[in-house]
Order: C-alpha cells, then sequence, then structure tokens
C-alpha cells in the first residue's frame, strides 16, 4: 500500500519543483497530488496521509490557511513550506510537531528528513497493522 501525499501549492514554479523533489525523495513510493487553491483541496473527497502545503495561496491569506491547519492536523500530518519563518515555526510549537516547518519548494535538511521520517513511520504502521 502506498501512502497517498497532498500538496497544496499555488505558485507553478515552486509546484515543479516540489513535484520534481519528491519524485528524488519517494520515486513511485506515494501516490502524489496537487491542489492549487485551499478551496480545491477542501472539495477533495479523498483523504491523504501526509499534507504538504504553502502558507499563502491565491485564495487564502496566510492566517486563514494556518486556521485550516491546525484542524487538518489532528487526524493528517503537516509539512508547511513558507519563505516567511515565524508562522511556520509558531504552527509547529502550539501543534506538538503534527505541523512541521520545513523550506520552502522542498529544498533543504529539514524538508528531506521529514519526507524520509514519515515515510519510515508509514511503512512500519503498515506492517505492524498486518
Amino acid at each position: 500500500m502506498k501512502p497517498v501525499i497532498f500538496c497544496l501549492e499555488d505558485f507553478e514554479m515552486h509546484r515543479f519543483i516540489l513535484e520534481s523533489r519528491l519524485h528524488q525523495l519517494v520515486g513511485n513510493q506515494a501516490e502524489v497530488r496537487f491542489f492549487k487553491s485551499l478551496g480545491q483541496l477542501k472539495a477533495c473527497s479523498q483523504r491523504c496521509d501526509l499534507l504538504i502545503s504553502d502558507l499563502n495561496l491565491g485564495d487564502s491569506d496566510a492566517d486563514s490557511t494556518a486556521s485550516f491547519l491546525r484542524e487538518f492536523c489532528n487526524h493528517t500530518p503537516v509539512l508547511v513550506q513558507s519563505a516567511e519563518i515565524a508562522l511556520p515555526e509558531a504552527l509547529e510549537n502550539e501543534t506538538s510537531g503534527r505541523i512541521q516547518a520545513t523550506e520552502k519548494a522542498g529544498h533543504g535538511i529539514k524538508f528531506s528528513a521529514a519526507v524520509a521520517t514519515f515515510m519510515e513511520r508509514f511503512h512500519h504502521f503498515s506492517r505492524n497493522v498486518k
């Protein structure tokens, strides 16, 4: 069983870079779906195992997106990518790590480590549930 990863990114260049980076990190070991708006994500009936999200979107400012992510992380881990540093780190602190702040567009050690940890936990949990 492959994990389902949703990516919420409205800027096309960042989406392309993120898609390339995820392909390097997980290859075909996960199903990855991209959403360009918070409204599009909310309208999706499929569930995911991990959400990678930008904060500033065309249909949602950073504070509104953060509010949504606070609720979403109660059932699904979230990686927040933002050029802004303060809000993602505050979200990480107030959600006891259910939201992790990572580098923008999948660049950097925090992002790579967070995805690797997620994949390890997912596969470990999947093996132990059977």
